[in-house]
C-alpha cells in the first residue's frame, strides 16, 4: 500500500479534529519526505493519537518534523517517533510537547544525524529514570548545546540523575542550572578556551620567558565567573579551567597574560607580608602595588609584556568614588604611561610608585609602604569598600594568596618551592610605621585612629583570614558515568587539637625493646645505594665516554682532559614520605586483647615511626583526615615536611581524635599535592586505615572504592607511590582493587601495629 493510500485509510478511521490537522500538514510532508520517510511520519501520527496524548503534542509534531529532517535527514525520523511515543507513555503530554518543540533548534545546532540520535536517546533515558527533568532539559537544550557536544550533554544529564536520585527537588534544580555542580560541569566541559587545550602551549611560553619550568595546574574551584582568578599554590601556577570571556581578546591571550603575571610573582615576590598588621583596605592595596611592582620588573626584561597586559586595563575616569573603581584606575595608571586621570588619590599613588621605583623597585617593602599610605588616605575619604565581595582586577591577575603570611608554622612551606620566601622585617616598631604614614597624610581633620595599622577589633584579623583562605576543591570519579565530577569534594584544612607531648615520650619509653631494634636496623641502613661518579682524576674503573673524548682530543692535537676515571660513591637517602592517618569514628573502637582503641594503637605506631624517621634523617610529614559528606573533608597537619619532630608535633599527635567518616579519594589527592613538586627521587604516601572508604552521603559501596582507586592512579602518574597498611582483617578484596596486589599489607593482629609500622616503613624505603 502506498503512502497516499495509508494516509487515506488513517484519515477515515480518525476524528474530525485530527483529520483536519493532518490534511493541513500533509502537502508539506509529501514535498519533504521520501516514501519511507512518509511511512515513518505517519507512524508518528498514529503513535501520538493512539497514546491519547491530545492535540498539543500532535500539533507540535506536525509542525517540527519537516524542519528537523531538513537539518539532519530522514534517517532519524523513525527514532524520533519511537522517542516521542516513549516520552508520552512514561512522562505525559507536557514533557513530550516540550521535547518536540526543542528538536528543530537541536537539529540546527548539531546538523549531524548520529549526534541528533544521541540526543533522542538522552530523552528516552530521562523518560525511564527522571521524567520530571525532561521539560527542564528541553527548555535549555539550545543553551546546553552551545557549550557541550551531544556526548557531553549525555554525561551532564547522567551526572544529574546519579547525583540526585534520592532528592527530586535538588534534581530539578540541577536540570534548571540552579546548582553549583550543574554549572561547574558546563564550565569545565564547554566554555570558551579550556585550560587543557592550552596547558602545553603555556608551559612552553613560560619556559621561553624565564628559562625554567614553572608547574601549571588547573584550578577547579567552582567560583562564579567574575570571581575566577589564577592562584599560586606550593610553587605551582593554578589557572582556571575556563575564563570569563573578555571583549575583543582571545582566550589564549587571556591565559598567556595570566600565566606571565603569575610567573612574575614566582620570580620577584620573595617576601610574605604579615597579615595581622594590616586592615582590609590595606590588604587589597598592598596586593595591588605588589602586582604593579612585579610587572614593572618583568617589563624591564620583556617590554612586550606591556602590550599583552595593558589590553585588560579598561578603567576610565568616572564620577564613581568607590574604593574598587579607584583601585582599578590606579592599576591602569601604574602600567599605562599614556593613561591620564585627574583624581588626586590616583595621581598620588602613581607619584609614590614612580618615586619608590627609581630606588627600590626590587624591594618588596615598597609595596607595603605605599599600600599603607594609600589605604590610610582611602580611610580618610570614607569611600565604600567590602572586602568579602572584593575581586582583584583586571581579570588576568591572580588572587594574591601567595603574598600573605597567615601565621602558619614555618615547616608548612616547602623549602623546594620555586619561590623562596623571606621573613619580613618586624623589628620596626609601631611608632616608625606610624611616622611612615603621617609623612604622607593629607588633610587636618583625619580621625585620630585613621593611621592605626592594627585593627581596633581583635576579630578583624580572623575575618580577613577567613575571607582570604578558601576551601580546596577536588574532582571525584563516578564509575557509573565514567567521568570525574568537577570540584565535587571540598577539603578543609583544620587546626589539630593540642594534647600532652609527654604522652608520646611515654610511648617511646614503653617500647624500649622495639626502639632498640629499630636503631640497629637504622644503623645498618646508613650504608646507602651506590652511585657512579664519572670524570674523576682517580677511581675504580675507566670512564669509557671520557676515554673516547680524550682519544679524540689527542688525535686532534688538543690537550686531553685527564679526568678519565669513575668511582662508586655512597649516596644519601633521597625520598619524601607522607604518613596519612584515617581518623574516622571507627578508630575509637576497642581492640580485643589490646585493652585500647585502634586510634591509640595508631598513635603509638606513629610515635615510634616518627622517632625512627627522625634518627634516619628522612623527609617526612604526618597528616590525618576524616569526612562528613563531600562538602566537608577535614584534613589535619600533625607534622609538616621540613618541620622538626619536636614537642609541638608530639602535642598535636597526642590531641588527635577519631570522628566522622572516611572519604579516602579526596584525602589522597590532597596528600599528593604536598608531594607532587618536592625535588626528591622517591615519593610515598603511606596510608594507615582500619576500613574501606565510606561516607554519609554515599549509598553505593563501590562508588568511593573506585574513586579511591582513581586517586591512587592519579598519584602514580605524578610519580607518587601509594601503599596501604590496613587494620581490617577482611580488607584483602577491596584494598587489592584500590592499591594493587603488591601495594598493601593487611595487619590481622591490630595490637601488633606499633611494632609493624616502623619495620614496614623501613622495608618499603630500603
Amino acid at each position: 500500500m502506498t503512502s497516499h493510500a495509508q494516509l487515506e485509510s488513517f484519515l477515515e478511521s480518525t476524528g474530525q479534529e485530527v483529520r483536519a490537522l493532518v490534511k493541513t500538514a500533509a502537502p508539506e510532508a509529501f514535498r519533504s519526505f521520501s516514501e519511507a520517510g512518509l511511512a515513518s511520519w505517519l507512524n508518528g501520527i498514529r503513535a501520538i493519537v493512539d497514546s491519547g496524548a491530545g492535540l498539543g503534542p500532535l500539533v507540535t509534531y506536525l509542525g517540527i518534523v519537516p524542519a528537523t529532517t531538513r537539518e539532519v535527514g530522514e534517517s532519524q525520523l523513525a527514532h524520533l517517533v519511537r522517542t516521542t511515543e516513549q516520552v508520552v507513555k512514561e512522562a505525559g503530554n507536557r514533557p513530550a510537547d516540550a521535547m518536540l518543540q526543542s528538536l528543530p533548534h537541536v537539529a540546527r545546532k548539531l546538523r549531524d544525524p548520529e549526534e541528533f540520535g544521541l540526543v533522542l536517546e538522552i530523552f528516552t533515558d530521562l523518560a525511564h529514570c527522571a521524567p520530571n527533568a525532561i521539560e527542564a532539559v528541553a527548555e535549555r537544550a539550545g543553551q546546553l548545546l552551545d557549550q557541550l557536544s551531544a556526548e557531553g550533554l549525555r554525561r551532564w544529564v547522567l551526572l544529574g540523575v546519579q547525583s540526585h536520585t534520592h532528592d527530586p527537588n535538588s534534581q530539578a534544580r540541577y536540570f534548571r542550572l540552579e546548582t553549583a555542580d550543574a554549572r561547574s560541569v558546563l564550565r569545565a566541559a564547554g566554555e570558551g578556551t579550556l585550560f587543557g587545550d592550552i596547558e602545553r602551549r603555556m608551559s612552553l611560553y613560560l619556559r621561553a620567558l624565564w628559562g625554567r619550568d614553572m608547574p601549571l595546574r588547573p584550578n577547579q574551584a567552582p567560583q562564579p565567573k567574575k570571581a575566577r582568578r589564577p592562584s599560586i599554590v606550593e610553587g605551582a601556577i593554578r589557572l582556571p579551567q575556563a575564563f570569563e570571556a573578555f571583549p575583543g581578546v582571545s582566550g589564549v591571550a587571556l591565559y598567556r597574560a595570566a600565566a606571565a603575571h603569575a610567573a612574575a610573582h614566582l620570580a620577584f615576590s620573595r617576601t610574605k607580608f604579615p597579615l595581622r598588621e594590616l586592615r582590609p583596605i590595606q590588604v587589597a592595596l598592598v596586593g595591588l602595588i605588589e602586582d604593579a611592582r612585579i610587572e614593572a620588573l618583568a617589563l624591564q626584561a620583556f617590554p612586550g609584556l606591556r602590550r599583552l597586559w595593558s589590553q585588560f586595563h579598561i578603567a576610565t575616569p568616572t564620577f564613581s568614588m568607590t574604593a574598587i573603581t579607584l583601585m582599578q584606575r590606579l592599576a591602569r595608571a601604574l602600567i599605562d604611561p599614556a593613561y591620564e586621570d585627574n583624581n588626586p588619590w590616583v595621581q598620588k599613588g602613581r607619584g609614590l610608585f614612580a618615586e619608590n621605583a627609581s630606588a627600590r623597585l626590587e624591594d618588596c617593602a615598597m609595596s607595603r609602604h605605599i599600600g599603607n599610605v594609600l589605604g590610610n588616605d582611602l580611610g580618610q575619604m570614607r569611600v565604600q569598600f567590602n572586602f568579602k565581595t572584593y575581586v582583584i582586577e583586571p581579570l588576568y591577575r591572580d588572587d594574591n594568596l601567595c603574598l600573605w603570611d597567615f601565621g602558619q608554622p614555618k615547616g608548612q612551606q616547602s623549602d623546594d618551592q620555586d619561590v623562596v620566601y623571606q621573613s619580613i622585617d618586624l623589628e620596626r616598631g609601631d611608632s616608625e610605621e606610624q611616622a611612615e604614614v603621617d609623612e604622607h597624610k593629607q588633610g587636618e581633620n583625619a580621625p585620630e585612629d585613621s593611621a592605626q595599622l592594627l585593627p581596633a577589633d581583635p576579630q578583624d584579623h580572623t575575618a580577613i583570614a577567613d575571607a582570604l583562605l578558601r576551601p580546596i576543591y577536588y574532582d571525584e570519579w563516578d564509575y557509573l558515568i565514567g567521568m570525574e565530577r568537577p570540584a565535587w569534594c571540598t577539603v578543609w584544612e583544620r587546626e589539630s587539637e593540642q594534647g600532652d607531648p609527654q604522652l608520646l615520650h611515654d610511648i617511646v619509653a614503653r617500647h624500649r625493646d622495639t626502639v632498640s631494634r629499630l636503631q640497629t636496623v637504622i644503623r645498618s641502613m646508613q650504608i646507602q645505594q651506590p652511585k657512579r661518579v664519572r670524570r674523576q682524576l682517580e677511581g675504580d674503573k675507566l670512564d669509557i665516554d671520557a676515554c673516547v673524548k680524550a682519544t679524540i682530543d689527542i688525535r686532534s692535537g688538543r690537550t686531553p682532559d685527564p679526568r678519565i676515571h669513575m668511582r662508586t660513591a655512597k649516596t644519601a637517602r633521597d625520598l619524601a614520605v607522607l604518613v596519612l592517618l584515617d581518623l574516622s569514628q571507627s578508630t575509637n573502637e576497642f581492640v580485643p586483647g589490646a585493652g585500647t582503641s585502634v586510634l591509640n594503637l595508631a598513635r603509638e605506631a606513629t610515635a615510634l615511626l616518627a622517632d625512627a624517621l627522625g634518627n634516619l634523617g628522612d623527609s617526612f610529614a604526618i597528616h590525618g583526615f576524616d569526612s562528613n559528606g563531600r562538602r566537608e573533608v577535614e584534613y589535619y597537619h600533625f607534622k609538616h615536611f621540613d618541620e622538626a619532630y619536636d614537642d609541638g608535633v608530639r602535642a598535636r599527635l597526642a590531641g588527635m581524635k577519631g570522628q566522622l567518616s572516611t572519604r579516602m579519594g579526596a584525602a589522597m589527592r590532597h596528600a599528593g599535592s604536598f608531594l607532587r613538586y618536592r625535588r626528591v627521587s622517591r615519593k610515598l604516601i603511606l596510608l594507615v586505615t582500619d576500613g574501606e572508604p565510606h561516607d554519609i552521603d554515599v549509598h553505593d559501596k563501590n562508588y568511593l572504592m573506585f574513586d579511591a582507586k582513581h586517586a591512587v592512579d592519579e598519584q602514580t602518574r605524578y610519580g607518587i607511590a601509594t601503599f596501604c597498611l590496613s587494620l581490617d582483617p577482611k580488607a584483602d578484596d577491596y584494598v587489592t582493587r584500590i592499591f594493587g596486589k603488591r601495594n598493601y599489607f593487611v595487619l590481622d593482629k591490630i595490637s601488633a601495629l606499633p611494632k609493624k609500622l616502623p619495620s614496614l616503613y623501613l622495608r618499603l624505603t630500603s
